[in-house]
């Protein structure tokens, strides 16, 4: 698959991802284990699957572990988030069917979730206000690097996304960074990334790209991510 046809591929995305619109989620509407759990799905993708990490997200929640409330005095979260990802977790395949699998990196993950339980519950704060007190959305994404374990600028900006708060930031995906190197010549470890300095010139990189495809930054970025996965999976490239 050739650039040119990649680029009309990522705009027909656009277009296709702009008449979905009214199925985002607004922030505004969302109470604190809605993002709790839109949360915990970030934090978890970065370390296995997008839906490995949704599939864990599920488990926690249908397990009440991602209940605000009941986190902020829970004595043994970690240990129950571990109990609750040391069995195997039903995987959606690209094919239609299920695959059953184990969670990668339970000790980290469930040290992080319970690292960040502690930052912002046990401190009385909670993820929404964060955002409503945020100046702006570049100020959003710093906030939450500080505050949630596991979340570098990638991570944050997914968060963001998801939940419906922002349409220009970028979520740097290693799809992303195959596009941009397929298409600019841009070769990047993606844990230079880590570094916000470093993220941001690159994000500017590719929201002068978007630009040109006349959709905002966030669609173009999800077009992309869309687009480039599938040819990768097909191996179109």
């Amino acid at each position: 698959m050739n650039v040119e046809i990649i680029n009309r591929t990522i705009n027909a995305m656009c277009s296709e991802i702009k008449a979905q619109g009214s199925s985002t989620l607004d922030w505004r509407q969302l109470n604190e284990d809605e993002m709790l759990y839109e949360a915990v799905i970030c934090i978890f993708g970065s370390q296995m699957q997008f839906e490995m990490a949704v599939a864990s997200a599920d488990r926690l929640r249908d397990r009440g572990l991602l209940c605000s409330k009941q986190l902020a005095c829970m004595t043994n979260c970690e240990e129950q988030v571990l109990d609750a990802l040391s069995q195997p977790l039903s995987v959606p395949t690209k094919n239609g069917g299920v695959r059953t699998v184990m969670p990668r990196f339970r000790n980290r993950l469930a040290s992080l979730l319970a690292t960040t339980v502690t930052e912002i519950y046990g401190k009385g704060h909670s993820l929404r206000r964060l955002l409503f007190t945020a100046d702006s959305a570049k100020d959003a994404r710093k906030e939450l690097m500080v505050n949630v374990w596991g979340f570098g600028p990638k991570q944050a900006s997914l968060f963001l996304r998801r939940v419906g708060y922002c349409a220009d930031l970028a979520v740097l995906d290693v799809h992303v960074l195959d596009y941009l190197n397929l298409t600019r010549g841009i070769r990047i470890a993606p844990s230079r990334l880590g570094r916000l300095s470093c993220y941001e010139e690159i994000e500017d990189t590719f929201r002068e790209i978007a630009s040109k495809f006349g959709h905002s930054l966030g669609c173009v970025d999800l077009a992309t991510w869309l687009t480039m996965r599938v040819a990768k999976r097909e191996a179109y490239l």
